[in-house]
């Protein structure tokens, strides 16, 4: 619904069971930030990726607070340098 709803063109995941997460050895194993009442064992870093058609990682960012996200100037300089 989030993608029809804002017009969002970009691939969305749900990880759940964190195994992209893993993948791409983002599973926050020092710091669970989740509500008391989830029982996840951790959470993922927040990070933006830009990933290619075939899986490789050309760009990303990492937040140091889980709070936070890439900045949209930064995630759109990235766009360009790599799909310009």
């Amino acid at each position: 619904m989030g993608r029809r709803v804002h017009g969002l063109q970009a691939v969305m995941l749900s990880d759940p069971e964190l195994a992209v997460t893993d993948a791409f050895g983002l599973r926050n194993q020092g710091y669970h930030s989740a509500p008391p009442r989830d029982d996840a064992e951790a959470l993922p870093i927040p990070a933006s990726l830009l990933v290619d058609a075939d899986g490789r990682v050309l760009w990303i960012d990492l937040s140091e607070n889980y709070q936070r996200r890439s900045k949209p100037e930064v995630v759109l300089a990235a766009l360009q340098d790599y799909l310009d």
